[in-house]
């Protein structure tokens, strides 16, 4: 299973700001995005709580579904972020993914 594919309108600075949060914090953003809450998450980098003040709501209400696409995600692949189901490009280690498989196969 991939993972979402990430819309054009999220610039690409945010989206490499989703790579290292959890499931439940990628939740507690899209809640913050929607303004379903006006408290961000405790894990949500200060860096990404200012660029929201600089998006638009169409971009946030984009962004609030591909952090709730995301988190439903890592759920399903019981993983603790995005780069720890994918692994970083370039890394000698395998992915969680291919370790899985390599578990599932023994």
């Amino acid at each position: 299973m991939r993972p979402p594919e990430s819309p054009d309108a999220i610039p690409d600075f945010l989206l490499e700001k989703f790579n290292d949060l959890s499931p439940e914090t990628l939740e507690g953003v899209a809640d913050y995005a929607r303004r379903d809450t006006y408290v961000a998450p405790d894990e949500m980098p200060d860096s990404l709580l200012e660029s929201f003040a600089l998006q638009d709501e169409e971009t946030l209400m984009v962004i609030a579904a591909y952090a709730d696409e995301l988190a439903a995600f890592l759920e399903d692949q019981d993983a603790d972020s995005l780069r720890d189901s994918v692994g970083r490009p370039g890394d000698n280690r395998e992915g969680w993914g291919h370790s899985r498989i390599l578990e599932w196969h023994e």
